[in-house]
């Protein structure tokens, strides 16, 4: 494998495979990198519902990252459920300070579970975000951290600077939710201010987009692009995953990494 490319995902497991480390470790694959995990915390969950939450001892995942990093030429990292502000202190300290990182800041379930306590916030802002090549915040994750309230494009954009100002290298507010400009998302960075878009597809609350989505910008980081490249690569990648999305739960939808393989599929058949 010395001509693959390798990114990790540092976030908690979902126990559907809709989300967290499973959807990542599946978007990494198909964009062609070979993903690998650190388990930061546990969830038992479904297609509505997180049931029960469980952390990892720290130490444990600067264990999984010193045996990663001994072995593999890592291109990236991706951090998403930190669960609280050890776990988040033990993924700061034990990613490479030298390699590019996704911050994904998970706070809040699509069925509403809190994945990130108050103090674990503060420490996603002091820690992480002076860590990040990119965050990749939804607009409830951008208000909470930022406390802008969003209410249209203006607050939207206000937020955005406000994560370059806590030290992101760039960050993309994502607008899928986003009534007043729907499924646009502002990408910032020192270089200026960036509409990202694509379709608007008529599905809302779709389990693991936002993973989806951050695992995407990783992949192709890890594979040799540039932040602002690899955002406009994910956000195709990440629409047509949506596109073919499917209803695994009643009415409930989760993210199809493999689109692109299925549409092959169902062409040949």
């Amino acid at each position: 494998m010395k001509d693959m490319a390798f990114a990790v995902s540092v976030a908690g497991s979902d126990s559907s495979a809709g989300a967290g480390l499973q959807v990542d470790l599946k978007t990494m694959t198909a964009c062609g990198v070979w993903g690998m995990s650190v388990v930061a915390a546990l969830t038992a969950q479904n297609g509505h519902s997180v049931t029960a939450v469980e952390g990892v001892p720290p130490e444990f995942i600067g264990a999984q990252v010193d045996a990663l990093e001994a072995e593999f030429a890592i291109g990236c990292y991706k951090t998403g459920m930190l669960m609280n502000a050890e776990t988040v202190a033990a993924a700061a300290s034990a990613i490479p300070k030298q390699t590019p990182l996704v911050v994904d800041p998970v706070m809040v379930s699509t069925s509403r579970a809190r994945l990130l306590d108050e103090e674990g916030e503060e420490a996603v802002i002091s820690l992480m975000l002076p860590r990040a090549d990119v965050a990749t915040p939804n607009l409830l994750e951008a208000e909470y951290l930022s406390g802008i309230e969003i209410t249209d494009a203006k607050s939207m954009e206000r937020a955005a600077e406000w994560f370059l100002d806590s030290g992101a290298k760039a960050v993309v507010v994502k607008g899928g939710h986003a009534q007043f400009r729907r499924g646009v998302d502002v990408f910032l960075d020192t270089n200026g201010m960036t509409l990202v878009e694509d379709e608007v597809l008529p599905y809302s609350d779709i389990h693991g987009s936002g993973c989806c989505y951050a695992s995407a910008i990783a992949s192709y980081i890890a594979l040799g692009c540039g932040v602002f490249d690899a955002v406009l690569l994910a956000k195709k990648f990440v629409s047509g995953a949506i596109r073919y999305s499917w209803e695994y739960s009643p009415g409930r939808r989760t993210m199809n990494p493999f689109w692109q393989m299925h549409q092959t599929y169902y062409k040949k058949y």
